[in-house]
């Protein structure tokens, strides 16, 4: 089927006028921390990385499958999130194997979520690009093997 003369599919605005839709979309808050920094003498833990933002709306959906590999002998269990908060409330960080991390802190009043998704640290593997877009889409990961849950 051919368009109108002088007419556009998308007119411009129209990603911009949707937005809110897809915000109103995401029940879930989550906080955006950079990667973990060198322990602090004497703990050996990592020490937390700069928080980006907080309060952030939010909405998690698990990807099909879990991978279990082998590294330095020893059995990785991960799981897949697609991770899609409002399209500015994700800083432009570099994604190494370091981070940034997603942490799920809550839910919006009145939705109630998966309670085990509460505290989960999703690594953000791959932050999603494009022309046409109402949401900022990450792809992360839970490292179920380092003291995550199933």
């Amino acid at each position: 089927m051919v368009g109108l003369p002088n007419h556009q599919a998308i007119p411009a605005g129209w990603a911009d006028h949707h937005r809110p839709v897809a915000v109103s979309t995401m029940t879930g808050i989550c906080k955006v921390n950079g990667p973990d920094g060198p322990p602090v003498w004497p703990s050996e833990t990592p020490s937390p990385g700069e928080t980006y933002a907080i309060d952030v709306p939010c909405r998690v959906q698990q990807q099909v499958g879990e991978q279990t590999v082998e590294a330095a002998a020893q059995q990785v269990s991960t799981k897949d999130y697609l991770v899609t908060l409002p399209l500015d409330a994700f800083p432009d960080l570099p994604v190494t194997d370091e981070g940034p991390y997603v942490t799920v802190t809550g839910y919006k009043p009145g939705h109630d979520g998966d309670p085990t998704l509460i505290g989960r640290r999703l690594k953000v593997t791959s932050v999603q690009r494009g022309t046409l877009v109402w949401e900022r889409d990450l792809i992360c990961t839970d490292d179920l093997t380092q003291g995550g849950q199933d």
